[in-house]
């Protein structure tokens, strides 16, 4: 089997190339720079050049291939604009070339917990509960979906929200990492926030699971971990995975606004969308960013196998290897 990867050089793509490649699946990848990626180098992967965005790029790209994992996405920007024109605008593009190509394989998107929005209540969410996404992001992942499932009529789609997401290649989890290294966990938010994670190996075999299962075919599905962590709870573990003890910082709400403000602000000149802005207060600022996977074990038989201590270790191990965080004190 073919399988084209639209973000396989990212995060969570590059860990979703891998389970393909080990199952024996043929697996090109979409990529609009030159060269290779450094996720990609040494692995047996097809380069398709180009973008989502570019019909002429997407009819070469999806010669001979059976099924499509689309993880392409922009997860933060400096405009609703920019958020709105990659996460649906490229959705749609691909759906539109998936359908001139006949694709008999799945189609399935990577989306987010985000397009559900968080849990007012406090009770997990399941994929019944209405969508209240509260961010440019999640209001892009939601009406991508909405895209993906329209065209189920005549595409077999599939897809997956997951919660926070975390392991080895991830960089957005780095910091917390490299502040744990150095005896500080700061809180940001007001503390009292729950989450669910899930860990990015965990998570590639949930996106593949229900990709090949019969079961999910026009379906959304959350996968997440069930355990319940407040940020302190994560960063706990984090120290622990580093082997530091932390001194707490709760950083005020109005030292993340004026951070925030700032940022936004830097991004301006830089054109470079900061990874702390009003977009993500939103998201602080929420009480709890829970849901249930019961639907996606029950059709496709995926079970979450590491929790956040292991999984924190795991990421720390990776970070130590790469050389990514500092000697501490």
């Amino acid at each position: 089997m073919r399988a084209l990867v639209t973000g396989g050089h990212g995060f969570v793509g590059s860990h979703v190339v891998d389970l393909l490649l080990a199952g024996g699946s043929r697996v090109r990848c979409l990529y609009r720079r030159p060269g290779r990626p450094a996720a990609l180098e040494g692995l047996d992967v097809e380069i398709a050049r180009g973008d989502v965005r570019d019909p002429a790029a997407l009819e070469a790209a999806l010669d001979g291939v059976d099924e499509i994992y689309h993880l392409a996405a922009l997860t933060r920007s400096l405009t609703r604009r920019q958020m709105l024109e990659t996460n649906l605008g490229g959705t749609l593009g691909l759906l539109a070339a998936a359908r001139r190509a006949r694709l008999t394989g799945r189609f399935l998107f990577c989306s987010s917990l985000a397009a559900a929005g968080p849990a007012w209540d406090g009770r997990p969410l399941d994929e019944t509960d209405p969508c209240r996404p509260i961010t440019w992001y999640g209001e892009s992942k939601r009406r991508a979906e909405q895209a993906v499932l329209a065209a189920a009529h005549d595409l077999a789609v599939t897809i997956v929200r997951p919660p926070a997401v975390y392991g080895p290649r991830d960089r957005d989890f780095l910091p917390v990492f490299k502040a744990a290294q150095r005896g500080f966990q700061p809180l940001l938010g007001t503390g009292r926030s729950r989450y669910h994670f899930v860990y990015v190996q965990d998570l590639a075999e949930a996106i593949v699971g229900a990709a090949r299962s019969d079961g999910t075919r026009g379906r959304i599905y959350f996968a997440t971990h069930s355990e319940v962590l407040t940020a302190e709870d994560f960063g706990d573990h984090v120290a622990r995975a580093v082997g530091r003890s932390v001194r707490q910082l709760r950083v005020p709400g109005a030292s993340l606004a004026l951070a925030a403000a700032v940022g936004e602000l830097a991004g301006q000149v830089t054109g470079a969308a900061p990874l702390l802005n009003r977009q993500r207060l939103k998201d602080l600022a929420a009480p709890a960013w829970l849901c249930s996977a019961a639907a996606l074990e029950r059709d496709a038989g995926w079970r979450p196998r590491v929790g956040a201590a292991d999984g924190t270790r795991r990421s720390a191990a990776w970070y130590r290897e790469y050389h990514l965080l500092g000697r501490g004190r």
